[in-house]
């Protein structure tokens, strides 16, 4: 090892300087123990999880957007639900919605049967958001988003990704393009590199620094690293916007829930956040949406 200290919750970019190729390592500790806190999920269900959180780090510095991107798993297996969201301001947060008994050792296909990866990209400016649908008919997170790139960006792309208890990591090359004539030399290096970086060990992947695992995959290639970028945990829910989830009810059936249960009680799905409205909130809220519309200075 080079001595290097692996430091964490960092996503780093590099590129080959002899081969059109570039590539993203990402390495989460801290924002991955923020998501393990909240919710007592299965080791199976961790493993897919964190990398999901991976990947999804991965893809957001790859496309490079304004905004924000979200992985999604729905699938009918025992777990209905898991949503892993990335922001171009280099945030997290991840969640999974399962019922039933998971055995530690269960693959993908385990948790998800015949499920669907819908890889969804929300920008700043635009108004309608994009969103890419895979099958889940490999067992790997990591071969699903190689096929999705396969098919609908014809980008040949390699993903290696890993996660245990105290990390979730990930690896990413991707071939640039380049012109007709240098085609054969292009594939060339592409298999080169790619074969290299197979070898890689989830040990490897999950307890390297960057400098130290690019020299060992890499040694006799040409590789320039770019400033890296801090990933942290961060979760986008608060009161007023659950108060907006339930003006959206409406004031009868927001009132009957409360003659059933006493209070309106709303927890998020990703930071287990539970907010707390009683009779009094409720009221005040209904007043509060009245008085908007009825004021004839508020704008709509």
């Amino acid at each position: 090892m080079s001595g290097a200290t692996l430091q964490s919750d960092l996503l780093q970019r590099f590129l080959f300087d002899n081969a059109p190729i570039r590539g993203e390592w990402v390495n989460l500790q801290e924002c991955w123990q923020e998501v393990l806190l909240r919710h007592d999920y299965p080791p199976a269900i961790r493993r897919v999880l964190g990398e999901m959180m991976a990947a999804a780090a991965l893809l957001t510095e790859t496309v490079k957007i304004s905004g924000r991107l979200v992985l999604q798993i729905r699938s009918k297996g025992p777990v209905s639900l898991m949503m892993v969201e990335c922001t171009s301001e280099h945030t997290l947060r991840a969640f999974a919605q399962w019922q039933g008994h998971v055995t530690d050792d269960a693959g993908l296909k385990d948790v998800t049967g015949d499920g669907t990866l819908a890889i969804t990209i929300e920008m700043e400016d635009a108004k309608q958001p994009y969103q890419g649908v895979v099958s889940l008919q490999d067992d790997s997170i990591a071969n699903t988003l190689e096929t999705y790139f396969e098919q609908s960006e014809q980008l040949a792309t390699r993903i290696w990704l890993s996660a245990s208890d105290h990390a979730a990591s990930g690896l990413l090359l991707q071939q640039l393009p380049s012109e007709e004539k240098q085609k054969h030399e292009t594939e060339e290096h592409w298999s080169r590199i790619s074969q290299l970086a197979a070898t890689v060990t989830d040990d490897e992947l999950l307890n390297l620094d960057i400098e130290t695992l690019l020299h060992r995959l890499f040694h006799e290639e040409q590789v320039r690293l770019f400033e890296p970028a801090s990933l942290a945990f961060a979760c986008t829910c608060s009161r007023s916007r659950v108060a907006e989830t339930i003006s959206l009810l409406g004031k009868q059936e927001a009132e009957q829930i409360l003659d059933e249960q006493g209070e309106i009680e709303v927890a998020c799905e990703f930071c287990n956040e539970h907010y707390h409205f009683d009779k009094v909130d409720v009221t005040e809220l209904f007043i509060d949406t009245v008085s908007a519309e009825s004021d004839p200075n508020t704008l709509h």
